[in-house]
């Protein structure tokens, strides 16, 4: 497990996108996944920047979604497809959208939606970059307390903590009680996982994430076990991990450019 502490949350998108930039470059054919919200917003503005300086082509590159809320679409501001779009495949040099594969929420057959995304994955033999973000109670993607952990895509019912605090995301008020999501199983068989924390609100649950009991009521703790590469890297104000003698790194990132 390698743990980085960056300054600040542009440091921080600045190192994941060079991970991802790097991974496209060794494998131009990789299965890419980049979690929907806020946490992933300057990363995908860095890679963006990136792609269209000609730094990186993702022209090979295919791009599965993470969740999405159950009863919304494209349309909507804030749904996880309308924030990946607007911010970062709308505006990506040289990807078709036959590369991209996003759940859709407003489909009326959640069990057939799954049943795609999973040959999606299945077919480019798994998910080679996963970035992800951590809930307040600890889920991924739509990964909820006590998520079972050899699911692939699943419905899920959405916590009381996931529905207190989803109101961030709209502009209005949606009656959402369900989610649909990559499951643990294939989450947890990334051949690279980087969870990202970012804001003081997040110290509590980082500490719990890193250091606390593995257990499928904090459904992060599980990456601790994944099979592939885990990186933990967040900002100074959610390194609730500081205890553990881990000091923010004094390299400073100002692009995820390098030459190629």
């Amino acid at each position: 497990m390698d743990i980085r502490i960056k300054r600040n949350a542009q440091d921080v998108a600045a190192y994941v996108s060079e991970k991802i930039i790097a991974t496209v470059r060794k494998k131009p054919k990789s299965l890419i996944c980049i979690a929907g919200g806020d946490t992933s917003l300057l990363t995908m503005q860095e890679l963006v920047r990136a792609n269209q300086a000609g730094v990186v082509d993702f022209g090979e590159a295919s791009f599965v979604g993470l969740d999405e809320w159950v009863g919304l679409g494209r349309d909507v501001k804030g749904s996880c497809q309308q924030t990946l779009y607007d911010n970062f495949f709308d505006e990506l040099v040289g990807v078709r959208e036959e590369q991209i594969c996003f759940f859709d929420g407003k489909t009326a057959d959640l069990a057939a939606e799954c049943a795609r995304v999973d040959r999606f994955v299945a077919e480019r033999g798994g998910i080679d970059f996963i970035l992800l973000g951590v809930g307040m109670n600890g889920h991924i993607g739509f990964n909820e307390p006590f998520v079972p952990v050899d699911t692939d895509c699943h419905v899920v019912e959405l916590d009381d903590v996931t529905k207190t605090v989803m109101s961030k995301y709209f502009d209005e008020d949606f009656p959402l009680t369900q989610g649909i999501s990559l499951g643990m199983q294939q989450i947890m068989t990334a051949k690279q996982i980087v969870l990202v924390t970012t804001g003081a609100k997040k110290a509590e649950i980082v500490a719990k994430v890193v250091m606390g009991e593995i257990t499928d009521a904090v459904p992060a703790t599980l990456l601790r076990n994944a099979t592939g590469s885990v990186s933990f890297v967040m900002d100074q104000d959610a390194n609730g991990i500081l205890k553990m003698g881990v000091k923010v790194e004094d390299e400073k990132h100002n692009s995820a450019w390098t030459e190629k």
